[in-house]
């Protein structure tokens, strides 16, 4: 007899829980990213950029897709203002720093760069590089 109630009860249970169960529901945020601020939007791209290895161009191409562009501009800008652009480094312990100020701090790490055979492949720094150095020799001489 205690064995029926028991069945009983859980099924008195099963179906209150069932059909009152949608109330108390616990909430998620299902359009989280929606709820972002543009700035936050933008970080969290970047943030997936790096964990998926996606390239630095993914995040620009995405940020325009949203209309992020100017929020991407603010957080990503290369240029200071008051300052002429100039080339930086996109590798190594110098990376995002401008070659003219390293040229000033590290000649010996200059020096070293230019005679290394990969550096072809970052032609904006080799071009930098190689019209310091020929501009150290004139001074020298």
């Amino acid at each position: 007899m205690r064995a029926i109630a028991i069945f009983f009860l859980n099924v008195f249970q099963n179906i209150i829980g069932m059909t009152f169960g949608w109330l108390f529901k616990p909430k998620t945020k299902r359009n989280s990213y929606k709820a972002l601020s543009d700035v936050e939007k933008v970080k969290y791209l970047e943030k997936r950029r790096q964990y998926k290895g996606y390239k630095k161009q993914w995040l620009y191409y995405r940020c325009r897709e949203e209309g992020l562009l100017e929020t991407y501009y603010k957080l990503f800008d290369t240029e200071v203002e008051g300052q002429d652009s100039g080339t930086k480094f996109s590798f190594g312990k110098y990376r995002g720093e401008y070659v003219e100020a390293i040229w000033e701090s590290d000649k010996e790490y200059i020096n070293w760069l230019s005679q290394q055979e990969w550096l072809a492949q970052y032609l904006d720094e080799s071009d930098m590089i190689h019209e310091l150095l020929l501009l150290e020799e004139e001074n020298q001489n």
